[in-house]
C-alpha cells in the first residue's frame, strides 16, 4: 500500500512512531505485572453462497486460520492492553469466481486493539497512545462487508493510531492545569476511503468538580484534519474545528451537581449549513445515587441546532447496562475507529456479539463516505446479565448522520441478542440473533438502497482439555433490499478447532 508521508512523517514514517510510541509504554512496565496469551483458531467454512448472490448461487468450502495474541502489563508508572488477531481465509485460491474485482482480496483480515498509558515525569507529563485496525463496508449500503469473507468486494481495512503526551498538573488544594496534544494517522487498504492525519491541541485550567463545591474554569480545543486527497480526485485539503468555553458546576450534595458552559467556536470546512460558528450553551444535572449508577442529563445549543444528551450508566456483579443519546459534531473516520459496543479491550474479547467464535466481522461503527463533519445524531444501549451458567446480552444502536458537505441524512440501526449457556462441565451452547438496517437519503442514486440484514447463529462449544476446544455452529444470513439484486439468502456451517493459552 503506497500512501504518502504526513507533515509530521516527513521526520519520521509511522510505522516507527508506532515502534517509538510502543518502547515508551515498554520500558517503564518492565516490572510490571504482565498477562500474556496467545491462540490459533483453525477450522472451515461451508457456504451454500459464497458470492452472496439471489440466484445462480454457487457453494464452497473455505479453510480458515486466525492467530491471535494478548498482551497485558500493569505498572508502577505505565500501562499497556494489546490485543491483535490475523484471520487467514483460502478465498483467494479458490476455484468460485464471484466475477467481482478484489472479492478474494481478503485475507489476511487483521484485528488490533492497543490501548497505553505512562507517566513520564512524576505528577506532571504524561503520554497515552492507541492503535486500531479491524475491516468495515467501503459502500455502507451495498451487499457485502459483512465479515471477512467477503464474496462481493466490499470490504475496506482501516489502520489507526495515536499518540497523545500531555501535562496535568495539581494547582493547590483543588485546581488542575491540563495541556494536551494528540497526533493521530489513519490509512485504508481502498482508494474510496481516503488517508488522513489529525491533530488536536486541548487547554484546561480550574478547579475540578470532584474536589470543590462550586468549581470554574475555562478551556479550549482545536483541530485539524489532513486529507492526502479529496473524495473524487480533487485537491487535498484540510477541515479546522477551533472553541474556547467558561465551565462552571456546583455539587449541591453528595449525589447532585448542576454543571453547564458557555463559550465560541470558529470553524472551517465545506458546509451546507446556514451556519458553521457561533455561541453555544449547555446546562446539565449529574445524579450519582451510588457508586453503581451514575446518570447525566442536560440541553443545550450549538450552530447546527439543539444539543440535547442524557446517558445511564449502571454496574453491579452480575449485570452491566450502558445507555446514551446525543447529538453531535464527528467525523467518519472517529466512527470506523470506534467499537459501538466496547469501550475497552476486555469488553472487545468477551462482549459476544462483536465475534461468531473466530469469525472476524465487521468493526468500528457504521457511517457514510465523507471528508467533512459529520452531524451524529445516535441512541446506543448495551446490556449484559450474568449467571453461574448463562450469560444475556443486548446490544442496541440507532444513528442519523447528516454529511456537512452536501446536507444528505443517512440513518444506521443494529440490534443484537445473544444468550450464551453452559450445559455441562465442558460443553456449552451460543444462540446469536443481529439484525441492522441502513436507510439512504433519497437524493442518493440506486447505488444506495434501502436494506435490511439479519443474521442468526446456533454453535456448541466442547472443552476438549484445558486449552483445547471444538466448535460446531450453524449460521443463517438473509438481506432484503430495495435493489433486487443486492438481496440474497446464505447457509453456513462452521467447524472449528481452538488451542488458547
Amino acid at each position: 500500500m503506497s500512501r504518502r508521508l504526513s507533515r509530521i512523517g516527513r521526520l519520521a514514517q509511522p510505522g516507527a512512531l508506532t515502534a517509538v510510541g510502543l518502547a515508551v509504554f515498554c520500558a517503564p512496565t518492565m516490572s510490571a505485572e504482565w498477562t500474556r496469551g496467545a491462540g490459533i483458531t483453525a477450522g472451515a467454512i461451508y457456504t451454500d453462497n459464497v458470492c452472496l448472490r439471489s440466484n445462480d448461487k454457487l457453494d464452497d468450502t473455505i479453510g480458515i486460520v486466525t492467530p491471535n495474541v494478548r498482551l497485558k502489563g500493569e505498572g508502577a508508572r505505565a500501562s499497556m492492553d494489546l490485543y491483535a488477531a490475523a484471520q487467514f481465509n483460502t478465498m483467494e485460491n479458490s476455484g468460485v469466481d464471484c466475477g467481482v474485482v478484489g472479492a478474494d482480496n481478503i485475507s489476511p483480515a487483521p484485528r488490533i486493539r492497543f490501548n497505553g498509558d505512562a507517566e513520564l515525569l512524576s505528577n506532571w507529563l504524561y503520554v497515552d497512545a492507541t492503535a486500531f485496525a479491524d475491516q468495515n463496508r467501503i459502500n455502507p449500503f451495498a451487499a457485502g462487508g459483512e465479515d471477512a469473507l467477503d464474496g462481493r468486494g466490499n470490504l475496506n481495512t482501516s489502520y489507526q493510531y495515536a499518540i497523545s503526551p500531555y501535562i496535568a498538573r495539581r494547582l493547590g488544594d483543588d485546581a488542575a492545569l491540563l495541556v494536551r496534544y494528540r497526533y493521530s494517522e489513519e490509512y485504508n487498504t481502498e482508494d474510496a476511503l481516503n488517508d488522513n492525519q489529525l491533530q488536536q491541541a486541548q487547554f484546561d485550567l480550574g478547579t475540578v468538580p470532584e474536589l470543590a463545591r462550586f468549581s470554574i474554569g475555562v478551556s479550549g480545543t482545536y483541530s485539524e484534519i489532513d486529507y492526502d486527497e479529496r473524495f473524487g480526485g480533487e485537491e487535498p485539503f484540510n477541515n479546522q474545528l477551533s472553541s474556547a468555553q467558561v465551565r462552571a458546576a456546583f455539587q449541591l450534595n453528595r449525589s447532585v451537581q448542576f454543571n453547564g458552559y458557555i463559550g465560541e467556536e470558529w470553524n472551517d470546512y465545506v458546509s451546507v449549513f446556514q451556519d458553521d460558528e457561533g455561541s453555544f450553551w449547555d446546562v446539565g444535572l449529574r445524579w450519582t445515587p451510588n457508586t453503581r449508577v451514575t446518570v447525566d442529563l442536560g440541553t443545550g445549543e450549538r450552530f447546527f441546532g439543539e444539543t440535547p444528551r442524557a446517558s445511564i450508566a449502571y454496574r453491579h456483579k452480575r449485570s452491566t447496562l450502558r445507555a446514551s443519546y446525543q447529538r453531535t459534531l464527528t467525523y467518519d473516520r472517529t466512527l470506523r475507529g470506534t467499537d459501538p459496543f466496547a469501550d475497552d479491550v476486555d469488553e472487545l474479547i468477551d462482549g459476544g456479539l462483536p465475534d461468531d467464535q473466530g469469525i472476524i466481522g465487521e468493526g468500528g461503527e457504521e457511517t457514510t463516505i465523507t471528508n467533512s463533519p459529520i452531524l451524529d445524531e445516535r441512541f446506543l444501549l448495551t446490556y449484559r446479565f450474568t449467571t453461574r451458567r448463562t450469560t444475556f446480552s443486548v446490544n442496541a444502536s440507532h444513528s442519523e448522520q447528516t454529511r456537512s458537505e452536501d446536507g444528505l441524512e443517512d440513518t444506521f440501526i443494529a440490534a443484537g441478542i445473544g444468550v450464551e449457556r453452559a450445559l455441562g462441565a465442558r460443553l456449552s451452547s451460543y444462540v446469536r440473533l443481529t439484525w441492522t438496517r441502513r436507510e439512504a437519503d433519497q437524493r442518493r442514486d440506486l447505488l444506495a438502497p434501502d436494506s435490511d440484514n439479519g443474521r442468526a447463529t446456533l454453535g456448541f462449544d466442547y472443552q476438549l482439555g484445558q486449552r483445547t476446544s471444538v466448535g460446531l455452529a450453524y449460521q443463517y444470513n438473509e438481506r432484503q433490499s430495495d435493489n433486487p439484486l443486492d438481496e440474497y439468502e446464505e447457509n453456513r456451517v462452521l467447524l472449528q478447532f481452538r488451542y488458547q493459552i
